[in-house]
């Protein structure tokens, strides 16, 4: 059986790097924009600020599931998964 490592369990999925994660940019990019223009205005000051913490916290919660699925796949119950035992 071939070592896991990076190399050989990259993975890109084009609808989850090329068209979400810039979709989630541009979404935080706009919410700062939004929280800029109302500064000054104290009504709607609460709803962008929301939405500033809400956009980083999907991008947040995309980066980490990346990130666990990466380890899940290369984990120490990775080899035994492979090989049809159980843990």
């Amino acid at each position: 059986m071939e070592t896991q490592n990076y190399a050989n369990h990259r993975q890109l999925v084009p609808m989850f790097h090329f068209v979400l994660f810039p979709l989630l940019v541009l979404t935080l990019i706009g919410s700062c924009v939004n929280l800029y223009c109302s500064w000054g205005d104290h009504a709607r000051v609460y709803s962008a600020s929301l939405f500033v913490v809400l956009s980083f916290c999907v991008l947040l919660l995309m980066f980490f599931c990346r990130v666990f699925a990466l380890k899940a796949r290369t984990g120490p119950f990775a080899r035994r998964r492979t090989c049809g035992i159980s843990p």
